[in-house]
């Protein structure tokens, strides 16, 4: 059993509310040491093609209370760009190698750290996972992944003309978003979700 729901136009309080809300799950912890700065979210498109949810199971049914798991899928066209400052010299991180680009010709070597601005456009979500979902009038939504969802990502960069940096980008960023999803998006939803009931 399946259904489906409307996707509205979300209004600018809730890309302002989601945007802070992401720049903060994506600063906390530890970052990879080539990321030089703080990463801001400069661009959140929630796109007009709505997530899918097939029922699995119905836990709980009431007018104030619902308790299910579903199997969510997403290919949609949302996106997001993010900004940020990149540590761009390798030789930085790899001393040792600098010897063997001494016969390399027409290339410049600075053991100084480079640090370049950088901005990302992540697009593409494929996402498919199970999840469990608890919507409640007077608590709001909670959301929890059973499985990793993160199917596939489009990671766009200025960096894309270097192919060793985009595949590493790539690799990193989509590690970011697993921990994201997994650990933040949760909460995310959770806290939208009070603040629309509130305004409600």
């Amino acid at each position: 059993m399946s259904f489906s729901f409307e996707w509205p136009r979300f209004s600018d309080q809730f890309h302002t509310d989601a945007i802070h809300m992401l720049n903060n799950a994506l600063n906390k912890g530890n970052k990879p040491p080539v990321i030089a700065d703080k990463i801001e979210v400069v661009e959140l498109e929630m796109g007009t093609v709505p997530p899918e949810l097939e029922i699995r199971d119905i836990g709980d049914l009431t007018v104030d209370h619902f308790r299910g798991i579903f199997r969510l899928t997403y290919a949609g066209d949302a996106h997001i760009v993010l900004k940020t400052k990149v540590q761009a010299n390798p030789l930085n991180h790899k001393q040792p190698d600098i010897h063997n680009l001494a016969g390399s010709r027409g290339m410049l070597a600075a053991k100084e750290p480079l640090v370049v601005p950088m901005l990302l456009r992540l697009s593409h979500f494929k996402l498919n996972s199970y999840v469990v979902l608890v919507v409640s009038r007077q608590k709001g939504i909670t959301l929890v992944f059973k499985t990793d969802p993160l199917q596939n990502v489009d990671i766009n960069s200025t960096f894309d003309s270097i192919a060793v940096i985009q595949k590493f980008i790539q690799r990193e960023i989509e590690g970011q978003l697993r921990q994201m999803f997994r650990e933040d998006l949760p909460g995310i939803i959770h806290r939208l979700s009070q603040q629309w009931i509130k305004a409600k």
